[in-house]
């Protein structure tokens, strides 16, 4: 195996088995070590990395991984005797087995799903369950948090080292919330699994502007949400809508080469007609009682896409309508923005540059969405500053397709 194909394979594993080798492990050796059980699983990753470059992958490689981070633990724990609940002696032989005994009863059928329950205790605040879920079950970098949320890294980091001492001292032995609990911590879930969808979408990092499996993985978590009486609320189809609108659209984002096409140059033959049957279902389901959340005019917008017959036939008045609805609700940067993409669709690039002037540019300084957009309303204007605009997002973005998409748009 190639080390390109090692790597890939690699990534792939983690993106597919990291939040469930923690969930698993944390299970097992309980909160108390949940920085030794991160490490572990890092480590079983790094060393995955290292050998399959030289050797066969394990016919079952999650396996694999599951067995090396835990005698990785056993190892450590053994070494500093600091566990009272651990008990040395109890070896898996197989770790299928391991997996089945430890297995929690509960109306969730999922560790990852439970996991980010316990995440979210209410001795956390908000930001700091969001943040350390998407840390240990999701994988996530602090950089790919501190974008996705807006934070400054610094702020991200010490946040979750926050959040980490308190997972340790409250959560205590992994045990499933109780059905009041489900129910109060269900919209904090809720965000934490939309931002996992977000990050496979449009990756922060790395070589690939789509992470497919990321987003399957979303899909999957938001299901057992959908399957379960306790949390399959009206938001929680919502969501489930908006997953599927825009992930039947995925095959379609980019071209043979891996490039980003926009949604004008889509093919719409290659548009997924049974998730858009599907979302429009999950999206009529949740069309019950008065709540009207931020996911339904989320999914409400993205429906709109996917029902347009062509480009040139998108209700593009209609979709700002809902957009200055859901801005009304949050006072979101990125929502900011992309209203003011469909803004410049149903007013013109003059109008849309100048409201994006009245946007106080420092909340913006680290954001290469903004100069994308910026750049983008200038060279529309035939303002000839858009290139240096344009190459201050390309300095800005870690994705190297997103920085070949504005490279090609600055050089027309």
């Amino acid at each position: 195996m190639t080390k390109k194909s090692t790597h890939n394979t690699v990534d792939h594993l983690f993106r597919h088995e990291y939040g469930k080798l923690i969930s698993f492990l944390t299970a097992k050796f309980g909160s108390t070590h949940i920085d030794v059980i991160e490490d572990a699983v890092q480590d079983s990753l790094y060393k995955a990395m290292q050998l399959w470059s030289y050797k066969d992958t394990p016919k079952e490689p999650g396996k694999w991984l599951y067995r090396t981070a835990y005698n990785s633990i056993i190892d450590i724990l053994r070494r500093n005797s600091k566990s009272v609940e651990f008990n040395p002696d109890i070896l898996p032989l197989e770790i299928t087995s391991v997996i089945e005994e430890h297995t929690l009863p509960s109306n969730i059928e999922d560790e990852q799903l439970k996991m980010i329950f316990a995440c979210c205790h209410p001795s956390m605040k908000e930001i700091e369950q969001i943040m350390l879920s998407l840390k240990l079950l999701c994988g996530f970098s602090n950089k790919e948090i501190s974008r996705a949320l807006f934070k400054e890294p610094e702020t991200v980091k010490k946040a979750i080292t926050r959040a980490k001492q308190k997972f340790k001292t409250e959560i205590g032995e992994l045990a499933l919330p109780t059905n009041k609990e489900i129910t109060n911590r269900l919209d904090s879930v809720l965000k934490i699994v939309y931002l996992l969808f977000n990050n496979g979408y449009t990756a922060y990092d790395g070589d690939s502007v789509l992470k497919k499996d990321v987003c399957e993985e979303a899909l999957r978590l938001i299901g057992i949400l959908y399957e379960n009486e306790l949390t399959n609320t009206p938001k929680t189809k919502a969501v489930f809508a908006l997953m599927c609108f825009n992930f039947s659209r995925f095959n379609a984002r980019v071209d043979s080469n891996g490039n980003l096409l926009t949604l004008e140059n889509q093919n719409r033959n290659l548009w997924d007609n049974e998730l858009i049957q599907l979302g429009l279902l999950f999206l009529n389901q949740s069309a019950v009682g008065d709540e009207l959340s931020n996911y339904h005019l989320e999914a409400g917008i993205a429906r709109e896409y996917v029902i347009s017959k062509d480009f040139a036939s998108i209700n593009w008045n209609g979709i700002l309508y809902l957009y200055d609805m859901l801005l009304h609700n949050t006072n979101s940067s990125s929502v900011a923005l992309n209203r003011l993409v469909v803004l410049e669709k149903t007013r013109g690039p003059k109008v849309a540059l100048k409201e994006l002037k009245k946007l106080d540019e420092s909340d913006y300084l680290k954001n290469h969405l903004y100069y994308a957009i910026k750049g983008d309303f200038e060279m529309k204007n035939k303002l000839s500053i858009y290139k240096s605009t344009l190459e201050k997002a390309i300095s800005l973005t870690k994705n190297q397709k997103e920085k070949e998409f504005l490279a090609l748009k600055m050089d027309d």
